[in-house]
């Protein structure tokens, strides 16, 4: 790997600048290539792997400086639409329950999915609206297995009539 004078000096610059220093290994596997030293010898002397110091040199080759001085760990890296887009989405969305319409989730679910343009999971639909603080607002309106009226005011009686009997008794 050859260097001009320009990119050697831009490399050592960034060495020497303190807001680059997680990048400084990164930086350095690109000068000793340039010196001239083997993959082994930069694997003893900074730690990376052969594959991990290919890549570097082929990144740098391809992008410039600005490809080893980027984080790329962390982030929302499997997003279907980016944080605004997804405000954006349920604005629209609001905006059409407040004209009067009926919203529901299957409705948002399938219009995010036209949004998208490809099918998508409802659990990671729900996990757009928490993220947005949406929450289901209606409530269901009573246990699915609530006895019946019936058998509500009976159990009360028989304690009712329990009571009563206990007082005739005495």
């Amino acid at each position: 790997m050859k260097l001009t004078i320009e990119q050697t000096n831009e490399l050592k610059t960034y060495l020497k600048d303190k807001t680059y220093s997680p990048f400084h290994r990164r930086l350095q596997v690109i000068l000793f290539r340039a010196e001239g030293l083997s993959y082994k010898e930069i694997t003893n002397l900074i730690g990376y792997s052969k594959y991990t110091i290919w890549s570097l040199q082929r990144k740098y080759e391809l992008d410039g400086i600005s490809a080893l001085i980027k984080e790329t760990r962390g982030g929302r890296n499997r997003q279907y639409l980016t944080l605004q887009e997804e405000e954006a989405f349920l604005k629209e969305q609001l905006t059409t329950s407040l004209n009067g319409e009926f919203v529901t989730i299957n409705s948002l679910y399938e219009a995010y999915q036209k949004r998208v343009g490809h099918p998508t999971t409802k659990e990671g639909f729900y996990a757009l609206l928490k993220r947005h603080g949406w929450r289901k607002v209606t409530p269901r309106p009573e246990h699915p297995k609530k006895a019946d009226a019936e058998t509500i005011l009976a159990s009360k009686n028989k304690i009712f009539i329990h009571e009563n009997r206990k007082a005739l008794q005495e």
